[in-house]
């Protein structure tokens, strides 16, 4: 079953209050808001006529949404709120090669008796919090995209009408 993600909200909002009437204007509130009302109704019946379709409900004789003329929907399933039980994270530890062949290197230096006078691998550089990592340094600002993106349509529409004349 797939429904695009405004008509999947709505199931919810509408199986959340399963066996109540959810009005058109709660939906309206919590969908569109109060500065789309031309559009809204039509909206709204293309969502539910979406959900609908998605459970092979039909709106003559609802089996899962009942239409109340006017006022609402009303989801008529009772719906049932389970809770599964996670089981806690496993730690285990590292078993790492690199890993185990530094501490296998420290103790025998250890043991010698010297300090660590074997290899040691490259130190990984520090990153300062001010220095800026390299791919954030060649990250535009938004409104330099934006810019670009006016500038080229601006140019293709001259374009297009200086060749229509």
């Amino acid at each position: 079953m797939k429904l695009p993600p405004q008509p999947l909200r709505l199931l919810i909002l509408l199986a959340s209050h399963a066996g109540q009437l959810v009005t058109r204007e709660e939906i309206q509130d919590k969908f569109w808001g109060q500065e789309t009302e031309i559009d809204f109704e039509r909206r709204m019946n293309q969502c539910i006529k979406q959900i609908r379709n998605a459970l092979a409900d039909d709106a003559n004789e609802p089996t899962y949404i009942e239409t109340i003329r006017t006022q609402g929907y009303r989801f008529m399933v009772p719906v049932e709120s389970k809770s599964v039980a996670v089981p806690p994270p496993q730690v285990r530890e590292a078993s790492s090669s690199l890993l185990n062949a530094k501490v296998v290197r420290d103790r025998i230096a250890a043991l010698a008796g010297r300090s660590q006078s074997t290899p040691q691998a490259p130190a990984i550089p520090s990153v300062d919090a001010q220095t800026p990592a390299p791919e954030a340094s060649r990250k535009l600002p938004i409104r330099y995209i934006a810019i670009g993106i006016a500038l080229v349509a601006m140019i293709a529409g001259i374009l297009y009408w200086y060749l229509q004349q």
